[in-house]
């Protein structure tokens, strides 16, 4: 369970070395981040919306691929 804000910001690299937190009460119980951070960590576009819209397009790209498949192999028993 965090006990403050668990956002870094942009300019902080945890690879780099250590980081300051920002510390503040989070929005809700049992979440990391703050009111005034908690719409920049998921906001739309970000990295994970961006990852999760990615691996959509990806699946949809398969499923497409198997159907694709699927027509020429009955093209061809024809």
């Amino acid at each position: 369970m965090t006990c403050g804000c668990q956002y870094i910001g942009p300019e902080q690299d945890p690879q780099k070395g250590p980081v300051e937190y920002c510390g503040k009460t989070p929005l809700w119980p049992g979440r990391s981040y703050c009111e005034e951070h908690v719409w920049k960590v998921y906001q739309k576009g970000t990295a994970m919306g961006m990852s999760r819209k990615n691996k959509t397009i990806e699946k949809e790209l398969e499923d497409l691929k198997r159907l694709q498949e699927i027509d020429e192999m009955e093209s061809y028993h024809e």
